[in-house]
């Protein structure tokens, strides 16, 4: 198959990960791939992945980046038009009527505006709760997959006295670390997390503040997350709002406890012992009391979204869909 990987954010998230790892996936299975995208995505390529940059800093109105990626697709001839988040999906929308090929769009988070998405042969959303929107038969959803992590034994060995908690993200106020501090600030335990952010500070008043009982600690950005869940008793995700979660399914391909609050992808995946309400300290302290009392309970209350996140959620699954909803596509 001849295939568009079309991305015109400017950034460098989960996003960006996932079109990064899908294009090389797909080239890897002997698929002829072209990623249009900005220059600085660009320069991040191997070699082996054709690609064309275009001046994505432009609006999504703007005739010369409409022009641009037109000239592109209509030059390319491609099997499958692939747009990947919403500006990507607005400029595809915009040019339908100006090349050929299947078009598929990729929904990544919640969005009022969806109009866009309505006119593609086929949306890929992300979870399930992005799904609802879109008829049945126009919908596909596909987790993010990512490459599964080595598990090295000797890390799993357990070096504290006290349960060790880890919750990872950027520190912003969407993550929820302020709500996290407080449930656990009375608390036996020690709280890493991993992160920077523009709430560094405020977050290290509230653990200087509330904290009692409880070892807390901002381990600032890190590059050793997997080594991290392997050593913590449980991950702790204390988010306001998701998109999808690489820190959840990084989780579970580690097999590592997660206690989650009631956000995309992890209410979709963990029994509802594991799920606690967003904005709520008292109910995810209570929780977690509960779960550290027993641990081999709440190992067990994981087995089967381990078990789904092997199926599922790897990158050889994310990429199995994905072509699979590309040949449905060409052969209908």
């Amino acid at each position: 198959m001849k295939i568009a990987q079309v991305l015109a954010s400017r950034g460098d998230g989960g996003l960006e990960k996932h079109v990064y790892e899908l294009s090389l996936a797909l080239a890897e299975r002997g698929h002829d791939i072209t990623v249009i995208a900005d220059p600085v995505f660009i320069r991040k390529l191997p070699t082996h992945i054709q690609s064309i940059a275009m001046p994505s800093h432009y609006s999504r109105h703007d005739p010369r980046l409409l022009w641009a990626l037109g000239k592109s697709l209509r030059q390319g001839q491609f099997d499958i038009v692939h747009a990947q988040a919403n500006k990507a999906a607005a400029l595809i929308n915009s040019l339908r009527y100006f090349f050929s090929g299947q078009r598929v769009a990729t929904l990544h988070n919640i969005k009022r505006q969806l109009g866009a998405y309505r006119h593609f042969n086929q949306v890929i959303t992300v979870s399930k709760q992005l799904a609802k929107p879109f008829a049945d038969e126009k919908v596909t959803v596909i987790y993010n997959g990512i490459q599964a992590p080595l598990i090295t034994k000797a890390l799993q060995e357990k070096q504290n006295a006290l349960p060790l908690l880890l919750a990872v993200g950027r520190l912003v106020p969407a993550k929820g670390f302020d709500v996290l501090i407080k449930a656990v600030a009375a608390l036996p335990v020690i709280l890493w997390i991993a992160g920077d952010g523009p709430e560094k500070m405020h977050l290290q008043s509230l653990i200087d503040r509330h904290s009692t009982k409880a070892n807390i600690r901002l381990l600032g950005a890190r590059q050793d997350i997997y080594p991290l869940m392997q050593q913590a008793d449980a991950l702790i995700i204390s988010s306001q709002r998701e998109g999808f979660s690489y820190v959840f399914n990084e989780a579970l391909l580690t097999q590592c406890r997660v206690l989650a609050t009631d956000v995309p992808v992890a209410n979709e995946i963990l029994p509802e012992k594991l799920i606690v309400p967003t904005d709520d300290p008292q109910a995810l302290s209570a929780r977690l009391q509960i779960l550290l009392a027993d641990l081999n309970q709440w190992s067990a209350l994981m087995q089967k979204s381990y078990s789904t996140a092997e199926q599922c959620m790897t990158l050889t699954a994310m990429t199995d869909q994905t072509l699979a909803l590309y040949r449905k596509l060409l052969s209908s």
